[in-house]
């Protein structure tokens, strides 16, 4: 009787199990559903987005070596990641600079002492911040890092007359064309045209470059100017290159705003002096106002 009596009672049990159990599980199921569902829903977070920092920038300067038919070129050039600008500055070679105790012209003063000379006079003359580079590229380097970008379209009607553009035989509309002939058009300028207008030219032609091929300079330009460290003269290291890499990067990625224009002067056919213009192109260029400049050497000894 007793074995009799249990029988019933695990028979009536397990009946209860069996019914119960799809009710369980499914509400397991449903709860783990709920739970990704949930999951799913809630925003993306924790995912860190870089941002520029106070060493994504950049002052140098450009030069163009001289061959024995070529003159220097020369240009000023700011990036800052976090201002996400591009401006650039094209000097003029007869740009009257101190040279020792007297005075030389920019590209006479390359052709002396080389870019970090030019880098010194300038500093003085035009006021540069202290962590200006310099950068020297032979014309032969320049066209083999920049060939690979193809050609460029650049229109020089807002930089020449139009007499000059008859003069030198170029376009008044945009004109396509290589790093090497816009070099070879630049050179056929010498003697041509006053040198504001010669400088505002080659600005014209750096700007082409940096709005057409923007978005190829993270990856190209650092390892190409790495890949002809023998045939530089620069003071930039390792790290400013890595540096350069990030900043063309945050430059290329947002889209950056680009200025180019040439330095203005005074002119008399042989001196190219500094003006008030000269040093407000500087100032705009580093994003420095008046004020702050004139403040800046009010407090100075």
């Amino acid at each position: 009787m007793k074995e009799k009596g249990w029988r019933p009672f695990w028979a009536a049990l397990l009946a209860a199990l069996l019914v119960l159990l799809p009710l369980v599980g499914g509400t397991v199921l449903l709860t783990r559903r709920s739970l990704r569902t949930r999951l799913a829903s809630r925003p993306q977070s924790g995912v860190a987005i870089r941002q520029p920092k106070e060493e994504n920038r950049l002052s140098l300067l450009v030069c163009i070596a001289p061959t024995e038919t070529t003159a220097p070129g020369f240009l000023l050039l700011y990036l800052n990641a976090s201002q996400n600008c591009i401006h650039a500055l094209a000097l003029p070679g007869e740009l009257t600079v101190p040279f020792g105790a007297d005075e030389a012209s920019l590209a006479d003063c390359y052709r002396a002492a080389g870019p970090a000379r030019c880098r010194e006079a300038l500093l003085s003359a035009l006021s540069l911040p202290e962590d200006t580079h310099y950068l020297a590229l032979a014309p032969s380097v320049l066209q083999a890092i920049a060939d690979r970008y193809g050609m460029l379209r650049v229109g020089f009607s807002g930089a020449l007359t139009a007499e000059e553009l008859a003069l030198t035989g170029c376009s008044s509309n945009v004109q396509a064309v290589s790093v090497r002939e816009a070099e070879e058009l630049l050179n056929g300028m010498e003697d041509t045209v006053p040198p504001a207008h010669k400088a505002a030219a080659r600005a014209a032609v750096w700007d082409a470059f940096f709005r057409q091929e923007l978005e190829l300079l993270p990856a190209a330009l650092p390892d190409a100017l790495r890949a002809h460290s023998s045939s530089l003269l620069t003071d930039l290291t390792a790290q400013d290159l890595l540096i350069l890499d990030d900043t063309l990067e945050f430059l290329a990625d947002r889209s950056a705003a680009i200025h180019t224009e040439a330095l203005p002067g005074g002119w008399d056919g042989e001196h190219y002096t500094l003006t008030d213009d000269s040093h407000a192109a500087v100032q705009a260029l580093f994003n420095v106002s008046p004020t702050e400049a004139q403040l800046s050497s009010a407090s100075e000894p």
